[in-house]
């Protein structure tokens, strides 16, 4: 249960360390944009965390595919 609190929580990071980035790059138009880099830098870094967490979660068998139409 715990996995599935921290996929979400890192997938909510994600979108709004996106959001802050598209924000910055509105804002600073014309400048520097070493604040926007910063925060999509961020955003990657957040999405290989949660894709590692999620690898965690299937290889472990904590996380599983429950599909309808996989089920056998």
């Amino acid at each position: 249960m715990w996995l599935k609190i921290i996929v979400v929580i890192l997938f909510i990071a994600n979108l709004v360390a996106l959001g802050s980035a598209f924000y910055t790059l509105i804002s600073d138009q014309g400048r520097g944009g070493k604040r926007t880099a910063w925060l999509l830098l961020v955003r990657v870094s957040l999405a290989a965390l949660l894709l590692l967490v999620l690898v965690y979660g299937f290889y472990t068998g904590d996380l599983g595919v429950s599909a309808p139409w996989l089920r056998s």
